[in-house]
Order: structure tokens, then C-alpha cells, then sequence
């Protein structure tokens, strides 16, 4: 799901959310609001076990929304943000949100009796004007991504997270901690709860991810850095989801990607350092510089992190991918069919028939895709014919080269006489 809203005049506001059950559990406990209208985005991941986690989730979500839904005006002072007498009305409403959650909880808890073990973590973002504000309890966290540079705005609320803040022992000794999933702070573990709550200015550019512990478990700061790039901003959330999954999905997934932004988010080619390796790729053989230039201005560009999905097999898109930096893995069925690296391209069949992705690309490594669009290619050819001469025949020559390799393995597999092809080549 995705929503675009602009607040005041100052910015143009994009979100997108996504939850899914990961690949272990049976149910779904995390819980999650996007109020585009009042700049509100919640996440919550729901503790107890099945039913209860789930409702745990949910009505503290509702409970903590509906109390500042009863002070809409009082939050919309946040548009005025050197008020600080109303900044502090808003802090301790922020304050009394989480706390009627909590007690909320603790009433359900107390009444399904003392065997019932619930709770949920919450962590709230408020965007208004130019101001935005956090209201924050237990290990799901709000991440902001400025110039490039990533912060966790919010604390961790966990046994191993405050041992590391008062120094007992270190990010990695914490990381390896039996009990680095024990929590000291979480709506309905107990009446005496003190919330986060903090304010900061915004800026243009700015963008925030929300999400339960079961994304942030899985990817480094560089890495949600890398996919936050993503210039179509719907795929954000879809891509972190899969990330997660593919490197274990121990847990409910949850994530909230926000962008104050409506500049274009993708880098043009002419500005990437496309590096020695890429000015060999067969694509470009025999090209002129300003040919070449013309080609990959066509492109968009997209950064992947290691292990992730470029493109799945049998997937309908006619897009031609040249990397420009990394090593792709090409699967079929989950075989392994070929490794390819910095220069090569993948997608030849898919931009000419259109009749599905022979193979799943996957990335393993960091990688950095150009993606030309089949309309994008035709419509050069077109315009070019003499250019749309050269890059054919030098993709008819890589296919010449592709399918010699293929048949030689074939013979060998079939025990008949043939030499040895050399190495090389694309297999999709």
C-alpha cells in the first residue's frame, strides 16, 4: 500500500507499507497504521503467541491512535514549532497515548487471567509542518536517512541494548546474547513504563523507515541505506520484505518506508563512475564514447544488496539489465546456472520475445543495475538505425557466442566429440 499527502506547503509526503508472516511463524503478530490525512505511522510487533500477540498489536495501536485523535488540534500546533509551551502539551499527549495503551493491555491480560502472557512494542512517527515527533517503546525501531547518512532515532528497549549503553558489554558481545530478545520496556509488561519521546526539525529529502525487529535483524545500516535509494518508491518495502526472507524470516516483518521528497530519486548515468571494467562490456564494443553515452542514458540505475532478488524467473517485464558494478547469480528451479560480473548483461530473451525471464537473477554482491526499458531500447533503434546497427550486432554476437557454449556442453554431456568452449558468456 502506498499514500501521498502534503502537509501545508511545505512538503510532498510519500509512504509505503508492507507486513508480511516471515517464514517461520504461523500468524502474524505485528500490527501497523499509515494515517497519510494526519501524519501519523505506527508499527507495533505484538508478543504472546499467536491470538494474543496479534490482539496485543492491534488494540494498543487503536487505544494509543484514538487518544490523539480526541487532541487533533493540539497536534496540529506541531505546524507552529517554535511554540514550546504547546511542544511540551504535545510531548506528555504523546506520553499519556502510549500509557493508555499500556494500561489498556494490562486490562485484557488481567481479565483472560494469570496464565496469559501479552504485550506489544510501539513506535509512533508524527509528521506535521515542519516538524516531526516519536513516541517509542520496545525493540521495533524508526530509522532516518539524511544526506545519505542513516540514524536510529529511536532506543532500544531490550536487556542487551542498555547493558551496551552503560558499557557492561559490546555491540558484538550483545549481538551474540542469548538473551538479546529480552525486553525491560514493552506496552502491558508492567504499569511502570517511561516511553520515548523526542522532536526534531525535517528537511527536504529526509526519509524514515518504521519497522519490527524482524527486518531490522536482518540488514545493516548501509544496507537499508542502499534499498531506501530505490528511485520507485513502491518497490521499497516489497524489496526489504524479501530480504528479510531470504535470509532466514525468523519472525514477523513489518516496515513503513516514508520519502519528504518529490525530486527525481535516481541518479542519471552520466553522473556514475561506471569504472574500467564496464567500458569492455560486449554491449558496448565498438561503440564511440558519445554512442555509448546515448545507450545508457537510457537506463535507470538501482542498487541491490548482497542476496537480494533482482528479478525472479519466468516474470513478465522486457527490460535488458547491464551491471554496472558486482556479480549477478542467474538460478533456474534454484540451480545455480552462471555467475556473471561488472560489463555483462542479462534479459536479452525477455527484451526480444517477451515470453517470460529464462532465469531468477540474484545479487551476490553489492550490485549497481542499469535497466533499460524495452521502449526506451526500440524507440533508440528508431532514431538511430546506424547506432541501432552496432548495438544488435553486438548482441547478436554475444547470443552467437552464448549458444556455441551451450551446445558444446551439450555434446560433452552427451559423450560426443568436441572441443572445449572457452569461457565466458550470458546465459539469459
Amino acid at each position: 500500500m502506498d499514500t501521498t499527502e502534503r502537509y501545508g506547503s511545505v512538503f510532498q509526503v510519500e509512504a509505503w507499507v508492507g507486513s508480511d508472516l516471515g517464514q517461520v511463524r504461523n500468524k502474524n503478530e505485528d500490527n501497523y497504521l499509515v494515517d497519510a490525512l494526519n501524519g501519523l505511522f505506527v508499527v507495533a510487533d505484538g508478543m504472546g503467541g499467536g491470538v494474543q500477540g496479534e490482539k496485543a498489536s492491534r488494540r494498543a495501536i487503536e487505544t494509543f491512535s484514538a487518544t490523539l485523535y480526541n487532541k487533533r488540534t493540539l497536534l496540529r500546533s506541531l505546524e507552529f514549532p517554535h511554540d514550546e509551551a504547546l511542544r511540551e502539551q504535545v510531548a506528555e499527549l504523546l506520553d499519556q497515548a502510549i500509557r493508555a495503551a499500556n494500561q489498556e493491555i494490562l486490562r485484557i491480560r488481567k481479565s483472560l487471567g494469570p496464565k496469559v502472557t501479552m504485550g506489544t512494542t510501539l513506535s509512533a512517527l508524527l509528521l506535521l509542518g515542519q516538524t516531526g515527533a516519536l513516541a517509542h517503546i520496545g525493540d521495533s525501531r524508526i530509522y532516518r536517512v539524511r544526506y545519505r547518512e542513516l540514524e536510529q532515532l529511536t532506543l532500544d528497549h531490550s536487556l542487551v541494548a542498555e547493558q551496551v549503553r552503560e558499557g557492561f558489554i559490546t555491540q558484538e558481545q550483545a549481538e551474540l546474547s542469548p538473551f538479546r530478545n529480552v525486553l525491560v520496556q514493552a506496552v502491558g509488561k508492567s504499569d511502570k513504563i517511561k516511553p520515548q519521546v523526542e522532536f526534531f526539525d525535517l528537511e527536504m529529502g529526509d526519509q524514515f523507515l518504521l519497522c519490527s525487529d524482524g527486518l531490522s535483524n536482518y540488514l545493516t545500516n548501509s544496507e537499508i541505506i542502499t534499498v531506501l535509494g530505490e528511485p520507485e518508491g513502491h518497490r521499497i518495502v516489497p524489496r526489504l520484505i524479501d530480504c528479510a526472507n531470504v535470509r532466514g524470516g525468523s519472525d514477523n516483518i513489518t516496515a513503513i518506508a516514508i520519502r519528504l521528497s518529490s525530486a527525481e530519486h535516481y541518479q542519471p548515468t552520466t553522473e556514475v563512475d561506471i569504472g574500467r571494467g564496464f567500458t569492455n562490456a560486449p554491449l558496448l564494443r565498438g561503440l564511440k564514447t558519445s554512442e555509448s553515452t546515448r545507450l545508457l542514458q537510457l537506463g535507470k540505475t538501482h542498487d541491490y544488496i548482497a542476496g537480494e532478488r533482482i528479478v525472479s524467473e519466468d516474470s513478465i517485464d522486457r527490460s535488458l539489465f547491464l551491471i554496472f558494478d558486482g556479480k549477478v547469480g542467474l538460478y533456474r528451479g534454484g540451480h545455480w546456472l552462471a555467475t556473471l560480473e561488472t560489463g555483462h548483461h542479462f534479459g536479452l530473451f525477455s527484451l526480444v520475445d517477451g515470453q517470460g525471464r529464462l532465469a531468477t537473477a540474484m545479487a551476490e554482491s553489492q550490485v549497481r543495475i542499469l535497466e533499460i526499458s524495452r521502449n526506451e531500447f526500440v524507440d533508440l533503434l528508431r532514431r538511430e538505425p546506424n547506432l541501432g546497427v552496432k548495438i544488435v550486432w553486438n548482441l547478436l554476437k554475444d547470443l552467437s557466442f552464448s549458444y556455441r557454449q551451450t551446445a558444446a556442453r551439450l555434446l560433452k554431456a552427451l559423450s560426443l566429440p568436441d572441443e572445449d568452449p572457452p569461457s565466458g558468456g550470458t546465459l539469459e
